[in-house]
């Protein structure tokens, strides 16, 4: 498996074609261009001529040395070869809105602070209709009421959310509707989606990018007055210096304006009053390493859903 991964049963071959067809004895090396050779200058006993170290003369010996010093080389190789593949089919420009994977209705959290679960549902519908292309609009009332390891309207984590939904599935927002307040838990509402589990996004823009390329994803958003005040445009969002407090959105997509300017585009829960109709956008590959990475308090998330 290993030689024909790295191309070496093709060299070895080569050099035994080379070797035979020059009419050289089997220990001879190999006709064509001369390979450095590492090998011990101490004399360790062997009369038979074979040089000792990464290449010999004895052909036998290719297949026990070339690995030696190859292998991890070929590793490294295959893996930016796949990562340029990657990023070079990866689209310029995607938004799961336009594309009716994420729903342009959004929700408006009121009084209540449960970013955390209504960036849970949005996450867990997206990935719903990606697998089974079926729309669905899912409670965000039942992650309040019955998620018990998060705070209701007092804040929680959408990793604690996702961990709920992938232990007990989710009902509808028809079935459960949202009031903006903790309520009486009621488990017996019908099931109408469940997840497999969930991955996090490694703390970097490529690794986002990355993923966003595949679903939308989760991030914790730090809470600043250049949120507060967003009226529409592009965000040069400031890393502060001190945790604040984190306002989780979901990430939709990303792309460039006309002027050059690249950014992320997030869904909101402030209704659509605030911002682009509910939406949002963030400057993307900034300079400052922190400018875009500061904002994010928390690697991203989203949601599997295994059929």
């Amino acid at each position: 498996m290993f030689r024909r991964a790295f191309g070496f049963g093709t060299v070895g071959r080569t050099l035994l074609r080379r070797s035979a067809a020059a009419g050289a004895p089997s220990g001879s090396t190999p006709a064509g261009p001369r390979l450095r050779h590492l090998h011990s200058k101490r004399n360790l006993g062997d009369t038979s001529g074979r040089r000792v170290g990464f290449f010999s003369r004895d052909p036998r010996t290719y297949v026990m040395a070339i690995p030696a010093c190859c292998v991890g080389l070929g590793l490294w190789y295959m893996k930016k070869v796949e990562e340029h593949a990657e990023k070079s089919t990866r689209p310029s420009r995607i938004d799961w809105v336009e594309a009716g994977v994420v729903s342009p209705v959004v929700r408006n959290q009121k009084s209540c602070g449960c970013c955390w679960a209504m960036a849970a549902a949005a996450s867990v519908e997206a990935i719903h209709i990606l697998k089974t292309s079926q729309k669905i609009s899912l409670s965000v009332q039942e992650l309040i009421d019955c998620d018990y390891s998060n705070s209701g309207c007092w804040g929680g984590f959408s990793l604690r959310a996702l961990r709920y939904i992938q232990r007990n599935g989710l009902s509808s927002e028809s079935s459960y509707p949202y009031r903006a307040r903790r309520g009486i838990c009621k488990k017996d509402k019908p099931v109408a989606a469940r997840i497999s589990g969930f991955r996090f996004v490694y703390w970097t823009e490529e690794a986002l990018e990355k993923a966003v390329a595949r679903q939308p994803v989760i991030v914790s958003l730090q809470g600043t007055i250049y949120l507060d005040n967003y009226k529409g445009g592009i965000m040069d969002y400031e890393a502060l210096p001190t945790r604040t407090n984190m306002h989780n959105v979901l990430i939709v997509g990303y792309g460039t304006d006309p002027s050059g300017v690249k950014y992320w585009r997030f869904k909101n829960s402030w209704g659509d009053g605030w911002g682009e109709g509910g939406f949002g956008r963030i400057r993307r590959h900034v300079a400052d390493k922190r400018g875009v990475l500061g904002m994010f308090m928390e690697p991203g998330l989203y949601p599997v859903l295994n059929i």
